[in-house]
């Protein structure tokens, strides 16, 4: 982890505790005061065991997973071997088979440091009487030693039965830190297509302060593999579990670490997935500045969406008007009709002051659909809209034409001074999308009145 600059001067601890799940379900088997840095742990069992960590009394732990899934072990399968940089999970198979009633427990050993500055302390939570076994191997500091400000953090999410063309949420950070590593187990349901054809991730980043953001590709692409799982696992990037039954027929494991690119975020991170129907299970390890948080912005909390409108492969094509930009100003019907077509009106949530128009309209390119919002005033006053878009886009405000703006593919940040009216404003865009944009099918809209 290169943003996390420890000191080199400290002295070697070891907690070494055998405990048992107590009546209420819980064993606590650290509780260390700071300043210090774990770099080690060794657990003996997994199972259903639930794993809580919680560094300098923060209101909410930092982790609360269950032991199997942070570890690599998904979607409820028997332990298997996993071999990374920030975790290896040793399964004893001989002692299992042949030396029954012996169960060949997995050693679960975790190396992604926890710093911490006043105090850490590891629950496991489970079954009453489950014997546990835990060592850790830690950094003890002297007092006032200045330390990392980050902390670590684990988001555990299991979906059942996803949409099947849509966005789940992986993880939702405010404050300030960057992305470790992130990991998916996928158990296919949708048998139409390949468990991989969803689009990838999208990490839209700093939305308060200066937007930025990563699209993926499809899922194996993502995690540094091609043509689907295998047997292949490395420091940062692995399958360690995988079931290729037929080409549409596929579960497995992936996980991706950023040891030596760690992705960084300033104000907040919203780490999403595309998917298509298939029961899904992630982990994303992050580190933030303890006590960060997002700064306050005014943005429009809801959008309608419309379209998508063939003819955006350039600027000249992007500016034929479609029948949209005639209606009223106000918040569109359900479904808005022109002649014999049909357009279904979906409502999209902001986070961050973003929108993904792609979730929309998977695999559409060099197309352009409009986007509404209102935009409430106490009082008529002047700003400046801050808009984050990735090519062509069009904006009114009260249905005045304020701009067309002509940016290369790509994100790109515009600043407009504009005048709000007392009460309601409406603010409609048309925005394209094109297949050349560097950010691969990255169809986003990042608004916020400064």
């Amino acid at each position: 982890m290169p943003l996390i600059t420890l000191p080199t001067s400290f002295t070697s601890r070891r907690l070494n505790i055998s405990s048992t799940i107590d009546d209420n379900g819980s064993a606590e088997v650290a509780n260390i005061q700071g300043p210090g840095c774990i770099r080690h742990i060794w657990f003996l069992r997994g199972g259903n065991l639930t794993l809580e960590i919680n560094v300098d009394g923060a209101k909410e732990p930092q982790v609360l997973a269950p032991m199997n899934s942070f570890f690599g072990v998904m979607q409820g399968r028997d332990p298997y071997y996993v071999n990374c940089a920030a975790y290896t999970v040793l399964p004893n198979w001989v002692a299992r088979e042949k030396h029954p009633p012996i169960p060949g427990d997995p050693g679960y050993n975790l190396f992604l440091p926890i710093p911490f500055n006043e105090s850490c302390r590891i629950s496991i939570h489970g079954p009453k009487d489950a014997i546990l076994g835990t060592m850790i191997d830690w950094h003890e500091y002297e007092v006032d030693t200045e330390i990392t400000p980050y902390r670590f953090h684990a988001i555990h999410n299991r979906f059942e039965t996803t949409p099947s063309r849509g966005l789940i949420d992986m993880a939702d950070a405010s404050g300030s830190g960057f992305l470790a590593g992130f990991l998916t187990g996928y158990i296919q349901k949708n048998h139409e297509d390949m468990v991989f054809h969803t689009g990838g991730v999208t990490i839209l980043l700093d939305g308060e302060t200066k937007p930025n953001a990563i699209r993926g590709c499809n899922v194996e692409d993502d995690y540094g593999f091609t043509w689907g799982f295998n047997d292949f696992q490395a420091h940062w990037i692995g399958c360690p579990q995988h079931d290729n039954r037929v080409r549409n027929d596929q579960d497995g494991v992936f996980y991706r670490f950023f040891g030596p690119d760690p992705i960084a975020f300033r104000s907040s991170c919203s780490f999403l997935a595309n998917c298509r129907g298939d029961d899904m299970e992630t982990v994303v390890y992050y580190y933030k500045i303890h006590g960060s948080s997002a700064p306050k912005i005014e943005t429009p909390l809801e959008w309608q969406v419309v379209g998508p409108f063939p003819g955006a492969d350039d600027f000249d094509t992007f500016q034929k008007r479609e029948f949209v930009e005639q209606l009223a100003a106000g918040v569109w019907p359900d479904e808005l009709k022109n002649d014999d077509d049909n357009f279904i009106v979906s409502k999209l949530l902001s986070r961050h002051g973003w929108i993904d128009i792609q979730n929309l309209f998977y695999n559409v390119k060099d197309h352009s659909a409009y986007a509404r919002t209102t935009i409430e005033s106490e009082k008529a006053r002047e700003a400046v809209l801050r808009l984050s878009i990735n090519n062509f886009c069009s904006i009114w405000l009260n249905g005045e034409l304020l701009d067309t703006l002509q940016h290369k593919p790509g994100l790109e940040t515009t600043r407009l001074p504009v005048k709000l009216q007392k009460g309601d404003n409406h603010l409609l865009l048309k925005i394209s999308n094109s297949s050349t944009t560097p950010n691969r099918f990255l169809w986003v809209v990042n608004c916020v009145l400064e």
